[in-house]
């Protein structure tokens, strides 16, 4: 199939999915949703339609601008106050997905770019498109952070009632 049929295609499916999960009014909802139905139709239809790869590109530049446009000025003076929690919070996190993802290399499970960008913490939708640009296994990296992305969303609400009740 032409890629930019399999592309117009992705983005009518993400675009239901992602109505489907605003709708539901989850946490996350528009992003699962739109991931969940394009990957049941896949599943279903067994097919796989090629994105083309300037496709990345674009995507690339509409999450910086996402990612730019959420900062403020104020978050500068906010970060201030919070600054040690933050580095520590950063350096454990990226230290755990190091080292996790040193043991699945040295286990053989994954290659070393696959292993880490599927360990590392972070925005999924980042990290996917690091994974595409970088030519490691997208589709594992996409599973390592769907699967993080739904526990942390089905679990949250439990999570936040048994500890912060």
């Amino acid at each position: 199939m032409n890629s930019i049929v399999g592309l117009s295609l992705y983005l009518v499916l993400g675009t239901i999915g992602g109505f489907l999960g605003a709708k539901l009014k989850i946490t996350g909802g528009v992003l699962i949703g739109a991931m969940l139905i394009v990957i049941f139709v896949k599943i279903i239809l067994n097919v796989h339609w090629e994105i083309p790869k300037q496709f990345s590109f674009v995507l690339q530049i509409f999450l910086g601008i996402m990612v730019g446009a959420t900062f403020q000025p104020a978050m500068i003076k906010i970060l201030s106050k919070v600054v040690i929690p933050v580095i520590i919070s950063t350096l454990v996190l990226v230290g755990t997905g190091i080292l996790l993802a040193l043991i699945f290399i040295k286990l053989g499970i994954l290659d070393t770019g696959t292993a880490y960008l599927g360990t590392s913490p972070g925005a999924m939708s980042a990290l996917i498109v690091l994974a595409l640009d970088s030519g490691t296994n997208a589709a594992l990296v996409t599973a390592f952070h769907f699967v993080r992305v739904v526990v942390i969303v089905l679990t949250t609400p439990f999570i936040f009632k048994f500890f912060f009740d």
